[in-house]
C-alpha cells in the first residue's frame, strides 16, 4: 500500500516524494509539472465542493488532481488521475493533461443553470418562473450568475467538466502510476 499525504502548500506526496516529481520523472518533459499546484487548491468555492464530493461519493473517475498555480481554477492546464474505487483501497492507474475543446467556452457557459436537462424537481419549483430568462436573455443570466456565482460553478462544474474530464478522448494520457492506497488514508488528504 502506497501512503499519500499533502503539504501545507497543497502538494501531494507519494510515498513521501512530491507527485510533481513523480509524473515528471514518467513524463520525461523539463519542469511541466513545477507550477502545478493541488486542486484542493482551487479559488472557487463551487469548485473546491465539486472536487470532495468526488471523494466523499467514493467516484471512481479521471480525477482532477492538479491545476495551474497561477490560475487556481480549471480554466488553464488540468491533470487528472484514473481513480478507481474499491470497498478498501483507492487505485490511482495512470495520469494525463485534460485537451481543450474548441467549443470550451460555449460549452462551459451553458452546462450549469442553462442545463434544464439536469434541473432536479425542486429546481423547477424554484426557477420555473424565470426559466425563459435564463435561458434566452444574456443581461439576465449574466445578473443570475454573478449573483450566484458559487452555485453556477458547482453546476457547471457536474454539468461540463465531470462529463468532459470522463470521456478519455478528451485526456492525453501520459503515463502508468499504478498507487494503491487505504481508503480512510486517502479521505483524510482531502478533508
Amino acid at each position: 500500500m502506497n501512503k499519500l499525504s499533502i503539504d501545507e502548500n497543497g502538494f501531494f506526496f507519494v510515498d513521501n516524494e512530491c507527485v510533481n516529481n513523480i509524473f515528471e520523472k514518467i513524463h520525461g518533459s523539463n519542469n511541466f509539472f513545477e507550477w502545478l499546484v493541488s486542486s484542493l487548491c482551487v479559488e472557487h468555492a463551487g469548485e473546491l465542493r465539486y472536487i470532495r464530493e468526488l471523494v466523499e461519493k467514493k467516484n471512481s473517475c479521471n480525477f482532477p488532481l492538479l491545476v495551474c498555480g497561477d490560475d487556481l481554477d480549471f480554466s488553464c492546464t488540468i491533470v487528472v488521475v484514473e481513480v478507481k474505487y474499491s470497498k478498501n483501497t483507492v487505485i490511482w492507474n495512470k495520469f494525463g493533461t485534460v485537451k481543450r475543446d474548441v467549443n470550451y467556452w460555449e460549452n462551459y457557459r451553458n452546462s450549469g443553470i442553462r442545463k434544464v436537462e439536469d434541473w432536479t424537481d425542486s429546481d423547477w419549483k424554484k426557477y420555473n418562473s424565470i426559466a425563459y430568462e435564463l435561458l434566452y436573455d444574456e443581461n439576465f443570466f449574466d445578473e443570475w450568475c454573478s449573483a450566484n456565482w458559487n452555485e453556477e460553478i458547482y453546476r457547471r462544474m457536474w454539468g461540463y467538466y465531470h462529463e468532459y474530464l470522463n470521456n478519455d478522448t478528451n485526456i492525453e494520457w501520459i503515463g502508468e502510476v499504478n498507487f494503491r492506497f487505504d481508503v480512510n488514508n486517502y479521505r483524510k488528504c482531502f478533508e
